[in-house]
């Protein structure tokens, strides 16, 4: 039986798991979903409505493993939590706001293994790094990108080999 370790499998299990998790632990409702067309307006700008979390898929390199068909790889795949907060009080105070949401995200997701749509489960996962968001116009202090990384052994059937 093949396993080919999905993309969209992946993405909705990591979906899943910060929309079941990150509310109660941050303290107030946060909206999670993938980074779609809603989130920029129409010159192309990122525009969110905090709290929330973005989720994109930045990419997955194969390695392959002894196989001499090729059928079975190492597979890791990066996605990109974008972590976007608001406060009124000041922009410093928002900075702290983001802050606390990606130390959240963070603390949510090192470890953590997912179950795919395929009932198929992935090794824990990895933290790779957290930054400051840039944009054309600057720095964005008040929005951060942490990357994971997602590893599982992907099997494929191999249909026309």
């Amino acid at each position: 039986m093949s396993a080919p370790f999905r993309i969209d499998y992946i993405e909705a299990a990591l979906i899943g798991l910060l929309t079941n998790v990150i509310s109660g632990h941050y303290g107030q409702p946060v909206d999670v979903q993938s980074l779609g067309k809603r989130d920029f307006d129409q010159d192309g700008t990122l525009i969110l409505q905090p709290p929330c979390l973005r989720v994109l898929f930045l990419g997955a390199p194969y390695q392959p493993l002894r196989d001499n068909q090729r059928l079975t790889y190492q597979r890791v795949a990066r996605f990109e939590v974008l972590s976007f907060a608001e406060s009124l009080r000041s922009p410093e105070d928002q900075r702290l706001q983001s802050l606390q949401l990606v130390a959240v995200v963070e603390d949510q997701l090192a470890g953590a293994r997912l179950t795919l749509a395929d009932q198929s489960v992935t090794m824990p996962i990895t933290l790779e790094q957290t930054q400051i968001v840039e944009f054309a116009s600057g720095p964005v202090t008040e929005c951060y990108s942490t990357i994971v990384a997602v590893e599982a052994i992907a099997q494929f059937s191999g249909a026309n080999a």
